[in-house]
């Protein structure tokens, strides 16, 4: 069984059988922490997976969130708002001052004077969404402001769960705290979280519960996933992406070669990550005789463009499989600039540019463009994800990644 499916049993049960956040005895009263990387799908397990087998939850997101006052206003419009339609709270903007919104709209509406209605409203507060057994989620605890006093917010948090017997549940990365806040955090987390789970699931596990949104033909689904496996990604929001566009594609491109869907999932990736999509021209190698393809990107690198395509050119047989981040790749391109500076670049006898002062601005811009170099040769090196693929056909899937558009 996988980490998401025990998750799931120990949290909601299965076969009639009472899991920990349905079992009142259990978890009234109980803060409970659900910790996992970023990117690693708990916010959807937690959307689709837990949320739907809850009788009434709020979910809140402190992403952003400046002041303790502003939660606690997110806490109180929401629990107030539980039980009503989506007609009644259509106006009701989640933007802003919640709370005010809420008594501007419903006290005309209910005739009450505005501190009847404030009233009202914590009484509400209580015996509709939270008191004996409700469940309360924040969600990207990590993510709120610097502004929001840990301390405080993990008192109001405790206070929440003791005061009305309810259920609250923090999903977060606790690994991104440092310095006196990661100390800070590990004491309150000692001192106020009941249960700790932990959510690391596989690539596979993950993929599967987002595949079944979709309706895409099972052809595609090892493919896709293969793709995402050798690119080394664990992230839902891209693998949601992946899926929702390559949906919209294949049904106005039904025949698609293998290659050719692998290639649509790498480059959409890369695109997910940089914002860029590689695409090339003929470039001829004036002292080599022969010519290649050059990543247009590299346009702007200049007479850098050559001496670093051929350093990169020149890790592809012995070196393919060898660098594991880009440091290692970046730092072994500039010894090999550096090496060889003296051959390709000649002094600027006009400028009277010295060698050294070029080769320090070069090297400048290959740190510049680190992370775009490297995926480039994890891409087309490492992975030739455009082998066996027509030109058509990337430059098809390359305009729809980019533009969105068919």
């Amino acid at each position: 069984m996988s980490n998401i499916e025990k998750l799931k049993e120990y949290l909601v049960g299965s076969d009639g059988r009472k899991g920990y956040l349905l079992d009142d005895k259990l978890s009234n009263g109980k803060v409970i922490m659900l910790s996992g990387a970023w990117g690693s799908g708990k916010t959807h397990f937690w959307k689709n997976e837990i949320e739907p087998k809850l009788d009434k939850s709020i979910y809140i997101s402190l992403y952003g969130k400046t002041s303790l006052r502003e939660i606690e206003n997110e806490v109180l419009s929401k629990s107030f708002l539980i039980d009503f339609s989506d007609e009644d709270i259509k106006n009701i903007s989640i933007f802003g001052n919640i709370a005010k919104n809420i008594v501007s709209i419903m006290a005309p509406k209910i005739g009450e004077k505005l501190e009847e209605t404030k009233t009202s409203l914590v009484n509400n507060f209580g015996k509709n969404a939270l008191q004996n057994g409700g469940l309360l989620c924040f969600d990207d605890f990590e993510r709120k402001s610097k502004d929001v006093d840990l301390n405080d917010l993990f008192g109001f948090i405790t206070q929440l769960a003791l005061n009305f017997k309810c259920k609250i549940v923090l999903i977060l990365n606790s690994d991104v705290f440092e310095g006196k806040e990661k100390k800070l955090f590990a004491d309150l987390k000692e001192k106020s979280v009941s249960k700790f789970f932990k959510f690391n699931p596989n690539s596979e596990n993950l993929f599967e519960i987002i595949f079944n949104k979709y309706t895409l033909d099972e052809k595609h689904k090892m493919i896709i996933l293969n793709a995402i496996n050798e690119f080394g990604l664990l992230n839902a929001r891209i693998y949601e992406n992946i899926l929702e566009n390559f949906q919209e594609y294949i049904e106005k491109n039904p025949v698609m070669t293998n290659q050719e869907v692998r290639y649509f999932v790498l480059t959409l990736i890369n695109f997910n990550l940089l914002h860029i999509v590689f695409k090339f021209y003929d470039y001829s190698y004036p002292f080599l005789g022969n010519s290649f393809k050059l990543p247009t990107f590299f346009i702007d690198l200049k007479d850098l463009s050559v001496n670093l395509v051929n350093s990169l050119d020149r890790q592809s047989s012995q070196n393919r499989d060898k660098f594991k981040s880009h440091s290692e790749l970046i730092d072994i391109i500039k010894s090999l600039i550096s090496s060889e500076y003296k051959t390709i670049n000649k002094p600027n006898k006009e400028t009277e540019t010295k060698p050294t002062e070029k080769l320090t601005e070069d090297l400048k811009i290959v740190d510049r463009y680190a992370d775009i170099i490297w995926l480039y040769w994890r891409l087309e090196t490492k992975l030739e994800y455009r082998k066996d693929i027509d030109e058509k056909s990337i430059r098809q899937i390359n305009d729809f990644i980019e533009t969105g558009i068919l």
